[in-house]
Parts: structure tokens; sequence; C-alpha cells
């Protein structure tokens, strides 16, 4: 498999394809010991929120960062060519760029950098529309801490692979989340052949709220598994795909995706995971209003956590289905 440049990727893909940040998942990505698909009492997918715009920041995403100058990139605005970046200090403008005509940018040479410890927001708009992340850099104090942490995982004996994803790890604990994504990126643009790497930062675009950007990187995910015949992780990359898939309303390609990853589940006789999917699979059905597929797939899945005694979710999809009655 030849190496994947994923930033460039990001650059060119069409809107036409189409943060969650929870407890339960990370992005850590573990094919031969997944973590769960599902919460115990809440929904598999990642909520729809309002607000989303065809204008998303890629860079820098929301949370802290380390480099005072970082690059600027945003997901394309169909048929536009010019859009007005922004960069705001307690809602005042401190520099503006008009008529830029790429979507990933270095930060401005003739500009200050970013001082540690203030709240910045990226605004770029075009055509009416906008996106925006919220973001500050570190003070030296705190960069310090994370460098401790750095220098005790690169003293270790770690394959790259490896290095990036305990890397990528201790970046989002302290909220580092560029440097998290440049990380698992970096890692892919050596030719990576982990899967864990692809389907981290599919899950990590997932929880910042890019599904269409997730979308692209989980599809090298299942592309990677397929070409191993590996059921486990071509059913997680299915997962991915499914939540970034809902995240856009195009619940037909969820469906295919999660009816494809509950077949790979029941192929491998997990019984822990195949219930959740047929969860899963009943809650993209409600939301497309087809309540007959909906209450099949939620009695598939109370089947199944009956017959390993997960008292929880039983209970949560009782729920569930009194509410369909």
């Amino acid at each position: 498999m030849k190496p994947k440049v994923l930033f460039p990727l990001l650059v060119a893909f069409s809107l036409t394809t189409g943060i969650e940040s929870i407890v339960w998942q990370r992005a850590i990505a573990d094919t031969q010991n997944p973590k769960p698909i599902c919460p115990e009492n809440s929904p598999c997918r990642f909520p729809r929120r309002s607000g989303l715009t065809d204008i998303r920041v890629i860079t820098p995403p929301r949370g802290s960062l380390l480099n005072p100058q970082p690059t600027l990139s945003w997901t394309p605005l169909a048929d536009t060519q010019e859009y007005t970046v922004r960069l705001l200090r307690s809602g005042e403008t401190v520099w503006e760029l008009p008529n830029v005509r790429n979507t990933e940018i270095p930060y401005p040479a003739n500009q200050s950098p970013l001082t540690p410890g203030i709240n910045y927001e990226l605004m770029v708009e075009a055509d009416g529309k906008a996106g925006k992340s919220m973001f500050r850099l570190m003070t030296p104090s705190q960069a310090e801490s994370v460098m401790a942490e750095m220098q005790e995982i690169r003293q270790q004996n770690l394959s790259v692979d490896e290095m990036a994803l305990q890397l990528a790890e201790v970046y989002q604990d302290y909220d580092l989340m560029t440097a998290a994504i440049q990380t698992l990126t970096d890692a892919i643009d050596q030719n990576s052949q982990s899967l864990e790497v692809y389907q981290s930062l599919g899950n990590l675009y997932n929880r910042l709220e890019l599904p269409r950007v997730a979308e692209l990187v989980y599809q090298e995910s299942l592309d990677l598994a397929s070409s191993r015949q590996d059921i486990a992780g071509l059913a997680q990359a299915q997962i991915g795909l499914a939540k970034s898939f809902v995240a856009q309303e195009k619940l037909p390609q969820a469906v295919e995706a999660l009816t494809a990853a509950y077949s790979h589940y029941q192929q491998l006789n997990n019984a822990e995971l195949t219930p959740q999917v047929a969860q899963f699979l009943g809650e993209v059905y409600e939301m497309d209003n087809n309540y007959e597929e909906a209450r099949r797939w939620y009695q598939d899945a109370k089947a199944g956590y009956e017959a390993i005694g997960a008292e929880q979710r039983i209970e949560y999809i009782e729920k569930v289905m009194r509410r369909l009655n």
C-alpha cells in the first residue's frame, strides 16, 4: 500500500461527500480488544449538533496549542474560490486576510505569534457561511509538563506506530488536538500499516466534529483491513464510517456500513459487540422514521444483551422500545 498524505487530501476533497468528547471512546483503537460501540445508558451514535456549517476548521481545532504559529486549514466550500480568514481575541479582530484562495495556509509571517494563555477564535467565511474554532497557546510551564512526558515516551524502544499512538494519547490528555492529529498523520505519511493509527485518527476527527474528514480516514482503514482480510479491522472501520455518516445525515450509507459490521461481528462470534451494532442499526432506522425496522433491530439487540446478561443495556433498550410503542 503506498503512502497516504492526508492533509493534501483534505484540501482537495469535495463537499459532495457528506465533538463529541466522551469518556467511553478514546482515540486509541485496538482491533483485537475494541472499545464498546455504545455506552450502557445512551445512544451509540454521535448526536447531530446544531450549528454545523459547510465550512469546518480542520487546524487548529478546538483545544490547546504548542506552536504559536500554527498552520490554518479548513474544509472547502463547493463552488467557492475565495475565503476571508480572521483571527479574533475577546471578540475583537487581531488580523484579517481577505481573498484567500487556498484552504490551507501558513500562519501569516507578518503577524505577531499567538500569546500564551490567551483565548483565540479563528473564523473562516465565504458566501455568507462561516466556520470557526477556539483555542489557546499553552503557557511555558504547561508546555514543559507535556515535553517531559513526550521525552519519556521517546526514550522507550517503540516502533514508529506505537510511539505515534502513545504520543497522540498524551496529547489528547492535555487537549492538544492539533498535535495529536499531526502525530498520527505523520505516521501515516511514513507509510504506516497500522490499523490502529488510521482508526485513532478517524476517531479523533469524529470527536472534533469533522465527520467528512473522518470518513476519508476510515475509508483508508477499511481498504487496509480489506487487503489483509482482517475481519475485526473491517468491522471497526465500518463502525467509524457509520458514525461519520450519521453526523452527515447520510443514513442509507450508515445502514450499509452497520449491516456489514454486524455480519463481521457475527462471523467472529462476538457476543458483546454484535448486539451493540444491532442497537446502532435500530437508532439509525429510528432517525430515518422507519420504525418497523427500528423495532426489529432493537429486539435483536435486546436478545443479544439477554444472552450475555447485560442488565443495564437491556434496561436501556426496553426504555427505547417503550418510546416507539
